[in-house]
């Protein structure tokens, strides 16, 4: 399935295809309904109040063929590495200090460029891609100047309801640029330009710092959340 339009990474204009939002090998592959903005918030829209029904699993067309598939094989299957290990800390429920301690084997700067593939696929304004150096530190697998502006955090959850990439908001009398994607056994929060909301999040961003395909065993003590609503940082 293909159709023509722009390309959320490169900006260019060409053949689209679907693209899983996460990989379609991270427990992505089965019919899922979801809710988005305009089911949500416009009153005018026929599917107000209602959810979407997406067959192939969460995604959309969101890049060019070219783009799909370069960035499907330079990232998500280490991205389904790490998703595995989640998806076990999950359903073991592994407790330490009222968080989900465990060891992750993976490849962090490989991950790292998923989750915020991730991101830009679901951002329909282009605002997050159109961050200077952004667009080269995901499509050269070896960059790793992710743009100091860009903050990105992790949680758990069991959740596969809530996907709001962008919003704008003033939380904590601080207008603040943030998204957030949660589907199971992760949940992602993103702080652009902005400082982060204070919540019980696990940085990542210093996944970065890591050489493309370099293994590495890294402990993350990630705190349980249920996502209440659409808006980002609003849990049980």
């Amino acid at each position: 399935m293909k159709k023509t339009g722009k390309c959320r990474l490169c900006g260019e204009v060409k053949k689209l295809s679907f693209e899983h939002v996460p990989p379609e090998s991270a427990y992505n592959s089965t019919p899922v309904f979801f809710q988005d903005s305009e089911n949500l918030h416009d009153k005018s829209s026929y599917v107000y109040g209602k959810r979407k029904r997406s067959s192939r699993g969460a995604g959309g067309m969101y890049f060019c063929v070219s783009c799909n598939n370069n960035t499907g094989g330079w990232y998500a299957k280490d991205y389904k590495e790490f998703a595995e290990i989640g998806m076990y800390v999950l359903r073991s429920r592994v407790y330490a200090n009222k968080y989900m301690c465990a060891e992750y084997p993976i490849k962090p700067l490989n991950v790292l460029k998923q989750i915020l593939i991730m991101f830009v696929a679901l951002e329909s304004s282009g605002y997050l891609i159109k961050r200077p150096g952004l667009k080269e530190f995901l499509m050269e697998p070896e960059n790793n100047n992710l743009p100091e502006n860009i903050r990105v955090f992790a949680y758990m959850t069991s959740t596969i309801k809530l996907r709001n990439a962008l919003s704008f908001s003033n939380m904590d009398g601080y207008m603040r640029h943030f998204g957030e994607i949660s589907y199971t056994p992760f949940g992602f929060h993103i702080s652009i330009d902005t400082p982060p909301i204070n919540k019980p999040y696990c940085e990542i961003t210093n996944f970065a710092q890591f050489v493309y395909n370099e293994k590495a065993k890294i402990i993350l003590p990630l705190q349980y959340l249920v996502p209440i609503t659409y808006f980002p940082g609003l849990y049980k």
